[in-house]
């Protein structure tokens, strides 16, 4: 009889030990993860990093020219918009419904420009600091390497309350990079 019962469960508790993943099996495991031993920690302050490197500075200086060619065009257009608008005092009629048109589509064309430029300079923005991110990512995985550091964060003031003196190791990297990168 307990042989019948037996051949009988014995099939049934696989079949639904298997259609559950195992987990009759593996629920009485304990699970364990290996967590790495962090030692050695520094921290390095990016927007230093942008401000004081040589390339970072050039940078700036190239967006900011960049920046006050694109708001001349702008105000240059704007001025214009502003002496025809200036016009419409003196015209009456047809001929001031036309103007007013014209003047609303060449408002509109500023606006489309000004957009334009705002993305263009974003875009240009973003290009510069991936490159020098990538840069600087390489010098600090050299200098990690030469201090036997374990792990090197990105000092952020919102994702960071504390940090013991001595970790920073911004001025390192920044000569770092200008030495590395001309």
């Amino acid at each position: 009889m307990i042989s019948q019962l037996r051949s009988r469960l014995l099939p049934s508790l696989i079949a639904s030990t298997m259609a559950f993943g195992g987990v009759a099996l593996v629920a009485s495991a304990p699970a364990q993860a290996a967590v790495p031993q962090v030692r050695k920690v520094a921290v390095v302050n990016m927007q230093s990093v942008l401000n004081q490197t040589k390339q970072g500075k050039a940078a700036r200086k190239k967006l900011e020219a960049a920046s006050k060619a694109k708001q001349t065009k702008l105000d240059k257009k704007r001025r214009k918009l502003e002496a025809d608008q200036a016009k419409l005092k003196n015209l009456k009629g047809q001929q001031l419904m036309q103007a007013q048109e014209k003047l609303q589509r060449e408002a509109m064309e500023l606006q489309q420009v000004y957009m334009v430029s705002q993305q263009e300079l974003a875009e240009q923005e973003a290009r510069i600091l991936q490159d020098i991110y990538t840069k600087c990512q390489k010098v600090v995985d050299k200098i990690a390497g030469e201090m036997g550091l374990d792990l090197v964060l990105v000092e952020d003031a919102n994702n960071m309350i504390y940090r013991k003196a001595g970790l920073d190791i911004t001025s390192t990297v920044v000569r770092r990079y200008d030495k590395t990168h001309k």
